[in-house]
């Protein structure tokens, strides 16, 4: 049994993660609204948690942050949370004796790349990816023999129930009974369930591993095959129009954050995602789009 110290509970991946290991580890979360868990410390700043508060535990999971918001135009405050934060928690937990701090990331800190191995440049084109880099570079700094930090770059995550991002637009996109422009997306997108997630993350504090790791499910899939998913699980009818190539080319040039999401390969080598720590995905696509549905109709 592990000792763990979460800062953001109250987050959507956090309390995933609390859900399924309360019972079998001692686990302390801080958050900044209460979500009804004992163990919760309710803070103002996360900042200004003292050094005592770190003290006793066998790991710091970092879930707070300010995820991509496009809203938000001001690099200093995705430095002031993503960045500066976080460094200040990790400084913290080491000065407490905390032997890993283990920091959610992004694979955001690669920008538009289409596929992603060792070799590939971190070239954030986001407040949010660079902000990311930031912090990830000093945390590895930070790593000692005393000290490991373990950096985790999931692709987006869905599942658990209502999941926030882009896989529950596409569903109340397909609710909507309207033709869709994907019938030739053939893309190849990397995705994670979010029970895959956490249970990666449970292994990485077992085994106080340190470094950047890249979870993924067990394979990628393409827009289609997520839309077609969502509609099997609606019980509804999507038809899926052949995108004509100047449409896509349209989009591309106004909107490539957009085409990139709906269109684009992101593809995370399957040694550099599935063999780092030895973890094997068991739930899948079908099992994550089920549980959103499910507390899609329910909320409905």
């Amino acid at each position: 049994m592990k000792k763990i110290l979460i800062i953001g509970g109250d987050s959507f991946i956090a309390g995933q993660f609390i859900r399924k290991y309360v019972s079998t580890d001692s686990i302390t979360c801080y958050s900044r609204r209460p979500t009804g868990y004992e163990k919760e410390i309710v803070v103002k700043a996360f900042r200004d948690m003292p050094v005592e508060a770190f003290s006793g535990f066998d790991a710091v999971i970092n879930f707070a942050a300010i995820v991509h918001r496009p809203e938000v135009k001001d690099q200093e405050l995705y430095d002031d949370v993503n960045y500066r934060m976080a460094c200040l928690l990790a400084q913290k937990a080491k000065q407490a004796g905390v032997g890993q701090f283990v920091q959610m990331s992004t694979i955001a800190v690669f920008g538009s790349a289409s596929r992603i191995s060792e070799t590939t440049p971190e070239r954030p084109q986001t407040y949010y990816g660079s902000s990311k880099l930031k912090a990830d570079k000093e945390l590895m700094a930070m790593s000692d023999w005393e000290f490991k930090a373990a950096i985790i770059r999931p692709p987006m995550a869905y599942g658990g129930g209502m999941a926030p991002g882009n896989m529950l637009r596409l569903i109340r996109l397909v609710n909507k009974h309207i033709p869709l422009p994907f019938g030739s997306a053939r893309n190849s997108r990397d995705f994670i369930n979010v029970k895959n997630l956490v249970e990666f993350i449970h292994l990485a504090v077992e085994k106080e591993v340190e470094g950047v790791f890249y979870p993924t499910d067990k394979v990628p899939y393409s827009t289609r095959n997520v839309v077609e998913e969502i509609s099997r699980q609606l019980g509804v009818h999507t038809v899926n129009l052949p995108s004509p190539s100047i449409f896509l080319k349209l989009v591309e040039k106004v909107r490539p954050d957009l085409y990139q999401k709906l269109w684009g390969d992101v593809v995370i080598d399957r040694q550099l995602a599935l063999s780092a720590i030895g973890y094997e995905p068991r739930y899948t696509l079908e099992d994550g789009i089920r549980e959103m549905v499910e507390s899609f109709k329910q909320q409905k």
